[in-house]
């Protein structure tokens, strides 16, 4: 609908551009001539992105990741997700994953917490101009329970109602839960931008598993209800209009459907670039597939928004002691789910093994001919544009950061249901 409004208006200034040219050189209308459809596409190419400005690099990386199930080798993403934004983790993660199988993954997945540094962006930075790709998501806060910290994010009890996820809006009222919920989405931003001006572009998972009732934006289990939808978008909003960041892929996470279905809170597709789902299971099946297990097929419910899909998380359910065989990812998305197009496997955590470096058969997934690493990622258009060239650095804001209510505008879009 937005690229249809924005087509629509510049067929009308073309038009009305062309009939004051023709008045005022003595040209009759009747005698002009239009453009004809193909001619008006050439000149205004039709972004393929939720956000209608997007570089063309997202565009382009987005396109690849359209184009890879069609492909007969190289044509799913390994990723790995860090456990925090620091060399440390990287080196944990991804340089000893690397030793090991003489392969880095082409995809590193980062979350943002309160302990991250602009300072600490350089090992994605690095990873991203040596080829890579970088997806995120974040475990912000719960804006009514701020003493908790990161690991608010999961509620104690899934049955306890849901609070109103409309009272953080940027239309919302002032209140303590949503200036505490602005601050972490500036962080947010904050990462963004400064990938941004290293010229990467970034795979944004907002309010992953949503459909869940294990995070504070998830669904109310006693009403099966959630406004994660208008928050997902205020996130999409704030991003591309308060911020003006056009480096982001958006990606829809719904976790398994354990406590909704996969899609009950789709954003809508022109909020949506991917869709993404999380998934722990030791056969790497998804929920749907065992007869008797759930009412819902996930894949065939995702795959019904004709958007291009991967592991947005992934891992084994039940065998966490490094005893998980790695190559059950690729072979089961080789068998069974042939359209998802990456995997991102979390990392361990206290004594549960679930990274790649310590699972068994690792090399094979690694070297897999439908697995592409980071030396054979190849999604850069072979001429690219001269409008992609590296965006001008921005301001930085030094001494004591400035509340974000004056750091940055608000944009107030109307949320649409």
């Amino acid at each position: 609908m937005a690229e249809e409004q924005i087509g629509r208006r510049r067929f009308i200034a073309a038009a009305a551009g062309a009939i004051a040219l023709g008045v005022a050189g003595g040209v009759a209308i009747g005698q002009q001539e239009w453009f004809r459809p193909d001619d008006a596409a050439e000149q205004v190419p039709k972004p393929i992105t939720a956000d209608p400005e997007a570089s063309p690099d997202a565009q382009a990386l987005l396109k690849w990741f359209k184009e890879l199930p069609t492909r007969s080798s190289r044509r799913v993403v390994s990723g790995q997700q860090i456990d925090d934004i620091t060399a440390a983790s990287f080196d944990e993660f991804i340089e000893k994953l690397a030793t090991r199988t003489k392969k880095y993954p082409a995809m590193v997945g980062v979350m943002v917490r309160d302990a991250w540094t602009r300072a600490d962006a350089r090992v994605l930075i690095d990873h991203w101009r040596s080829g890579g790709l970088i997806t995120m998501d974040i475990h912000p806060t719960n804006p009514w329970n701020p003493a908790g910290g990161a690991n608010s994010a999961w509620v104690p009890d899934m049955k306890a109602p849901k609070p109103d996820l409309r009272v953080l809006l940027a239309t919302a009222d002032s209140s303590a839960q949503r200036t505490l919920w602005r601050s972490q989405l500036e962080r947010m931003g904050d990462l963004v931008e400064e990938l941004g001006q290293a010229g990467a572009v970034v795979l944004l998972r907002p309010l992953h598993e949503s459909n869940g009732a294990w995070f504070w934006w998830g669904q109310d289990l006693g009403t099966h209800k959630t406004n994660a939808r208008d928050l997902y978008r205020d996130v999409f909003y704030y991003i591309t209009q308060t911020r003006k960041l056009h480096n982001v892929l958006f990606v829809y996470s719904p976790g398994a459907s354990w406590n909704g279905p996969a899609m009950d809170y789709y954003p809508g597709a022109e909020y949506v670039d991917m869709i993404c789902p999380s998934r722990y299971d030791d056969d790497m099946l998804m929920l749907g597939e065992r007869e008797g297990e759930s009412p819902n097929s996930d894949y065939k419910d995702i795959l019904t928004a004709e958007k291009p899909i991967g592991f947005g998380e992934c891992g084994p359910g039940t065998k966490l002691d490094g005893s998980w065989d790695a190559r059950t990812i690729i072979n089961r998305i080789r068998s069974t789910y042939p359209m998802m197009t990456y995997f991102n496997c979390w990392h361990g955590w206290q004594n549960k093994v679930m990274e790649l470096v310590k699972d068994k058969h690792t090399e094979e997934l690694m070297h897999d001919p439908w697995v592409i690493t980071r030396d054979t990622v190849d999604w850069r258009p072979k001429n690219p544009p001269s409008s992609s060239s590296p965006p001008k650095p921005t301001p930085t804001y030094p001494g004591p950061a400035s509340p974000p209510s004056t750091r940055n505008p608000v944009i107030r879009p109307q949320i649409t249901r």
